[in-house]
């Protein structure tokens, strides 16, 4: 792994940190200032700005409570591919579920200057690989 790819992986890393713990200074030093973050999703418009994408990961973080886990991290060149898993609440409920996903990045000067997020959004079933064993492979479980 090249020196860049490392940072960009750190960068990364970091990003999840913000998400986890609500810092927008956190999240803001991640970012590059012209980020685009795309949803599989429809229900979910694109996100563009580091600070609108910050201040979302924040909203997100006071209403929903998440646990966000990177299960699996890899990068090449400027791109960093990250396999995740994210325990948080809906809205109106105390029901924690259970979501799985994968995000593409495109770095820029070891900031994140896009992200692709493939995921399914449930707000009343965990979702994941069908029979996959996450248990034995060491990811965040409930």
């Amino acid at each position: 792994m090249t020196q860049a790819e490392a940072a960009n992986i750190d960068a990364v890393r970091s990003y999840f940190d913000g998400c986890n713990s609500g810092d927008l200074d956190a999240l803001l030093g991640t970012l590059d200032p012209d980020v685009v973050h795309y949803f599989l999703a429809p229900k979910f418009a694109p996100i563009r700005g580091a600070g609108h994408l910050a201040r979302h990961w924040r909203k997100f973080k006071t209403a929903l409570d998440p646990v966000w886990s990177i299960d699996r991290i890899v990068a090449q060149d400027r791109e960093v591919v990250s396999e995740w898993s994210c325990i948080w609440t809906p809205q109106q409920t105390r029901r924690r579920i259970l979501m799985r996903g994968c995000e593409w990045y495109v770095m820029r000067d070891a900031r994140i200057a896009e992200v692709r997020a493939y995921f399914i959004h449930d707000d009343c079933a965990d979702t994941g690989l069908v029979g996959f064993p996450y248990v034995e492979r060491g990811y965040l479980t409930r």
